[in-house]
C-alpha cells in the first residue's frame, strides 16, 4: 500500500530531466517516450540515451528532489532544536536573589554614600528608622541615602518621596579695623584674630546654621584668620539641605543673617564686621 501511494504522488507532468523538452510525463519515474511541449503531448523514439543518463541520477524526476530537500530541511531543524535544548540546560541556575537589606547596603556602597555611617549596621539602622518615620506619617523627603532606604526597605512609600538637594556653601567672615578701634585685630603679619572687644572672633568661633524652627542644620568654626592688623579674614564652608523655609546663619554672638537656599547656594556667605 505504501509503494502504491508513493507512485501516485510521483505521477504527472514534470520538468524534463534531460532538458530536451519542455516537460516529460512521469509515472513513478520518468517515461522515456511521453514528453510535453506547452499543452501538447508527444512521443519520442525509444532509445533516448540522453534521458538514460539523467534517469540514473534522478529516477524520481523533480518530485524526488523536492522530497529529498524537505527531508534534509526537517532534519536540520531537528538538529538545531536539540542543540538549543542542550544549550539551555547548560545555562547556570540564576544566583540567589539578594535580600532587601543586602540590596540597600550594596547600592549605598556603590553610590559612595555608606561613608557617612560608622558601619553597615548603622546604615541599616538609619534606613529602617527612615521607614518607621514615614510609617508614622512623617514627611516624604530626605537625603539620597534615605531614598535608597525607601526604594529597598519600604517601597510602599516611593511615590511622592522627594530627595532633598544639598549645597556646600563657601563663606568668609572679615574683621576690619579703620584705626578708630585700635587693637581690635591682633596679627603677626600673616595669621590674625580679633582683639579687645572682638576677642570672640578667633579660629574656634562657631558658625551655626539653623532653619526657621531653630533646628541646627550644620555647625562649623571660623578656622585660622589671614591678614594684618587692618583686615583679618576667616574662610570656611558649611552644608545646607534644600526644603527649609529659611536659613539663619550666626557667627559667635554677632547676630543672625537670614538667607534662602538659592541665595546661599549661588552667592555663598560673606560678612564684614568692624569699622
Amino acid at each position: 500500500m505504501g509503494a502504491a501511494h508513493e507512485d501516485v504522488a510521483l505521477t504527472g507532468g514534470q520538468a524534463d530531466p534531460a532538458a530536451r523538452h519542455e516537460g516529460r510525463y512521469c509515472v513513478a519515474g520518468p517515461s522515456a517516450r511521453r514528453v510535453l511541449e506547452g499543452r501538447a503531448e508527444a512521443s519520442v523514439p525509444v532509445g533516448d540515451n540522453v534521458l538514460a543518463n539523467h534517469i540514473a541520477f534522478r529516477p524520481r524526476c523533480t518530485t524526488s528532489i523536492r522530497l529529498s530537500w524537505l527531508g534534509s530541511s526537517f532534519g536540520a531543524i531537528i538538529i538545531v532544536a536539540l542543540t538549543l535544548v542542550v544549550w539551555a540546560l547548560r545555562i547556570p541556575e540564576h544566583p540567589h536573589s539578594q535580600s532587601p537589606d543586602e540590596l540597600f547596603l550594596s547600592w549605598l556602597h556603590d553610590a559612595r554614600l555608606a561613608e557617612q555611617f560608622d558601619s553597615d549596621a548603622s546604615a541599616l539602622a538609619h534606613g529602617k528608622q527612615v521607614c518607621r518615620t514615614l510609617g508614622d506619617g512623617g514627611p516624604k523627603r530626605g537625603s539620597a541615602a534615605d531614598k535608597f532606604a525607601v526604594d529597598f526597605l519600604c517601597p510602599q512609600f516611593v511615590d511622592g518621596f522627594h530627595v532633598i538637594e544639598s549645597a556646600t556653601v563657601r563663606g568668609t567672615f572679615a574683621l576690619t579695623d579703620d584705626g578708630l578701634n585700635a587693637g581690635s585685630i591682633a596679627s603677626d603679619g600673616e595669621s590674625c584674630h580679633g582683639g579687645n572687644g572682638y576677642a570672640d572672633i578667633n579660629r574656634n568661633a562657631n558658625v551655626i546654621v539653623r532653619n526657621g524652627e531653630t533646628e541646627i542644620l550644620d555647625i562649623t568654626s571660623l578656622g585660622d584668620g589671614r591678614g594684618d592688623n587692618r583686615t583679618c579674614t576667616f574662610s570656611f564652608s558649611f552644608s545646607i539641605p534644600d526644603g527649609q523655609d529659611r536659613y539663619v546663619v550666626s557667627v559667635s554672638h554677632r547676630g543672625d543673617y537670614i538667607y534662602s537656599f538659592d541665595q546661599l547656594a549661588s552667592q555663598g556667605f560673606h560678612v564684614r564686621l568692624g569699622g
